[in-house]
Order: structure tokens, then C-alpha cells, then sequence
């Protein structure tokens, strides 16, 4: 779960981006959260597997959004975030809007946390949760491979199908 830190809210000349505010005051709605925080943050490639991001403000988290896509921002490889507000009875805000972060204070503003709802199903079919953004628990890729190959016959007969069923497709 991607966190970002907030500052103090203040508004400036709209920059060339349109974005006129940033940071978080008391009295904002939840849309002016969103638009004053979501944007041009230097976002590594692990934010791209996230799928929630919380917005905190003096240590408690002030609003909850599934994320929906980064984007690149701007030519110096900042990014911006584009989700949708959840709003209570939505599991992730329930547990985390209102109450303390779940990260500690740090210089930057952008931390990681591991959380039970970014994690998914192994695509191994084994039933165990993978860390968020990932499709498999390390190796299990591995395995469903050698799991289909055996069903089929072994390699040679896997081959074979696979050489008679394949079609390429544009």
C-alpha cells in the first residue's frame, strides 16, 4: 500500500500542470484532498503494483483511494496518482481513515506498507496470498508450468500440443 504524506495545505498560482494547492488542512472534502495530494510525486516502479494509497496529515490518514492507474507527470520522471475516493463501509477506509498511519515519520514523503488488501490469490491455484501487485508467490510460477506440463504427458507431449493448438495472434 503506496502512503503519502501530506503537509501543511497552501494554495499558489496554478503551475503549468493547472494544480493551484497541496498538503491538507482541517475542512477540506475529500475531493480536495485528493486533488491537493495525488499529484507529481517521484514514484518508483513498486507503485505501480499497488492498488490502494493512503493520504496522511499529521499522522492519522485522512482519506483512502484504490488506485487506478500512475501516470507520468512531468519530464523529471514525477508521477501522479489517479483512483477513485473510497468512502466508509469500503473495507480499506474502515480500517485505516481516522486512525493513526501505518507507517512511521521518515524525510520522505512517499513510504510503502504491507497490507492484507494488496495482496491477491497465487495464479498457481495453491490458495495462498502473494505480496501486492504480484501475480505469484516466488517459484509457484514455476510450478504451474511443471503442474500443466506433467497433465499433458511430460515435455515431449506438451511440446507436441502445444505445436498442434497454438495459433498466433496479432
Amino acid at each position: 500500500m503506496l502512503t503519502i504524506a501530506l503537509g501543511t495545505y497552501h494554495t499558489f498560482p496554478a503551475d503549468e500542470y493547472g494544480k493551484s494547492s497541496a498538503g491538507w488542512r482541517p475542512g477540506l472534502t475529500d475531493e480536495e484532498v485528493y486533488e491537493a495530494g495525488r499529484g507529481r510525486w517521484r514514484l518508483g516502479t513498486r507503485a505501480d503494483r499497488e492498488r490502494y494509497a493512503l493520504f496522511t496529515a499529521k499522522g492519522i490518514v485522512v482519506l483512502a483511494v484504490r488506485i487506478d492507474s500512475i501516470t507520468d507527470a512531468d519530464p523529471d520522471g514525477r508521477r501522479t496518482i489517479n483512483g477513485t475516493i473510497l468512502k466508509p463501509g469500503d473495507p480499506v477506509y474502515d480500517k485505516y481513515v481516522g486512525n493513526d498511519a501505518p507507517v512511521g515519520k521518515s524525510q520522505n514523503p512517499v513510504q510503502y506498507v504491507d497490507s492484507p488488501f494488496d495482496r491477491t490469490l497465487c495464479a498457481c491455484g495453491c490458495g495462498s496470498q502473494t505480496p501486492s501487485g504480484r501475480s505469484f508467490i516466488a517459484g509457484h510460477d514455476q510450478r504451474a508450468i511443471h503442474d500443466r506440463i506433467a497433465k499433458v504427458g511430460g515435455v515431449v507431449a506438451f511440446l507436441a500440443w502445444f505445436d498442434r493448438t497454438w495459433t498466433e495472434t496479432d
